[in-house]
């Protein structure tokens, strides 16, 4: 049987890509109402929404992108979207903001999970809450920290999560340790 073709959004090659952590007519009535409430914090200048269009070029600093481009070609890392969305169309995927305060060492992340991150009838793919939870740390411990990469993620589910409910994800920095020794295997 032949494969049908995979299609990739098309935002992932254009310059001037959408900014999708606005709201948008999928977001439900609680996502806008915590979004508003956020964007309230931005307006004394202590908490800042970070765009959902910007490229790696545009947020990793020129030391990060020398030692990724030592693993990663670098047509890949100039074209490469730092954060996720795998569909234009409004509703099906990752519908997410993420807001960072620098005094506070802090990101806050609202997501609302589409149909295409399900797993179980319903619920959203740990994988996809997993790439979520990832994306929040990545971008708190990025911004507050200066690190680049997760070392290590340990998650254990409690509960399901339903697709299209609204998630508040929290990240802090509360201490930084130094580069961890890579193990071999």
């Amino acid at each position: 049987m032949p494969a049908h073709p995979i299609t990739v959004s098309s935002s992932h090659f254009q310059s001037n890509i959408k900014d999708y952590s606005i709201p948008n007519a999928s977001w439900s009535p609680v996502m806008v109402g915590l979004y508003n409430e956020l964007m309230e914090k931005t307006v004394d200048g202590s908490w800042t929404r970070l765009p959902g269009c910007w490229r790696s070029l545009q947020l990793l600093k020129e030391a990060d992108l020398a030692r990724i481009a030592k693993a990663v070609p670098i047509q890949m890392i100039e074209d490469a979207r730092l954060f996720l969305r795998i569909t234009d169309t409004e509703r099906l995927g990752f519908e997410y903001v993420i807001f960072h305060s620098d005094s506070e060492k802090k990101c806050v992340c609202l997501f609302q999970p589409g149909p295409l991150l399900e797993g179980l009838p319903g619920i959203i793919h740990g994988g996809a809450l997993g790439t979520m939870i990832d994306t929040t740390f990545f971008t708190t411990a990025y911004y507050s920290a200066n690190a680049v990469f997760t070392g290590t993620m340990t998650i254990t589910f409690r509960s399901p999560v339903i697709l299209g409910s609204v998630v508040r994800l929290e990240a802090t920095v509360t201490g930084t340790e130094g580069r961890k020794p890579s193990s071999s295997k």
